[in-house]
């Protein structure tokens, strides 16, 4: 089983990165809903059993780009760094900032940018109130860096 759990982390990653050139947002949350409903029928059966199974359900809900599927990339990211998956860290700060994008706020720590496929992508609107140290203590890099990554000035 745990093969199969890393398969869909794989088929995950792999239509994440040709999101942007091959498929119509349409199209790739229908994929992502099928690694989704995948990911319930593991949690339903009891099947996460260590850390690194809780972060990829995070990441798989991560990709949902809807509010309840936010909700559990968050709390499986938790999960994740609670049993001992501190790269996850990273992943609980742009859980976070998903479920406050969609939910209309500003984003904490920087991690979500809008205008994706545009050659100057925007970040999403920030709390300013959150420091650079605060960014590093979940993994991230500082604001500026961040900027440079996605190409923002």
């Amino acid at each position: 089983m745990l093969r199969e759990f890393e398969r869909l982390y794989k088929e995950d990653q792999y239509h994440t990165r040709k999101w942007a050139k091959h498929y119509t947002k349409k199209e790739y949350l229908k994929i992502n809903k099928r690694l989704r409903e995948k990911v319930n029928k593991f949690i339903k059966g009891s099947k996460l059993k260590n850390s690194r199974d809780y972060f990829i359900a995070a990441m798989i809900f991560q990709h949902g780009f809807n509010i309840p599927s936010s909700k559990k990339s968050l709390r499986y990211a938790g999960l994740a760094v609670q049993r001992g998956y501190k790269k996850g860290k990273w992943l609980i700060a742009s859980a976070t900032d998903r479920l406050l994008q969609l939910q209309g706020k500003p984003q904490k720590f920087g991690t979500q940018v809008v205008n994706m496929k545009a050659k100057r992508p925007k970040l999403y609107k920030l709390n300013p109130k959150t420091t650079d140290k605060e960014r590093k203590e979940y993994g991230l890099p500082t604001l500026k860096e961040l900027k440079k990554y996605y190409g923002i000035k």
